[in-house]
């Protein structure tokens, strides 16, 4: 599974418990404690699934810089052979 497909998993299950947090709060408002308690849980599983949203676009980065950093090697390992051999032709 590509990064931009779980990043939006994770959103979209965040929206939905929140959603949920919110229909459960107003359907259990008067029910007692325990009411309160299963909304502050869904909306701790929410804000869970927000961070493994960031941690995933933040692996994604990562994913990106390194392979940039590769390219990057390999175009300046490129340059100095090329440059190499035009100085080498020149004399």
């Amino acid at each position: 599974m590509n990064y931009q497909k779980t990043l939006r998993i994770y959103e979209w299950i965040s929206y939905i418990l929140i959603i949920g947090a919110t229909v459960a709060y107003f359907m259990l408002r008067g029910q007692g404690p325990w009411a309160l308690n299963l909304t502050l849980c869904i909306l701790v599983v929410a804000v869970f699934c927000r961070l493994m949203m960031e941690r995933t676009r933040r692996q994604a980065a990562d994913a990106e810089n390194d392979e940039l950093k590769e390219d990057l090697r390999k175009l300046t390992q490129l340059y100095a052979q090329e440059k190499k051999k035009n100085a080498g032709s020149n004399q």
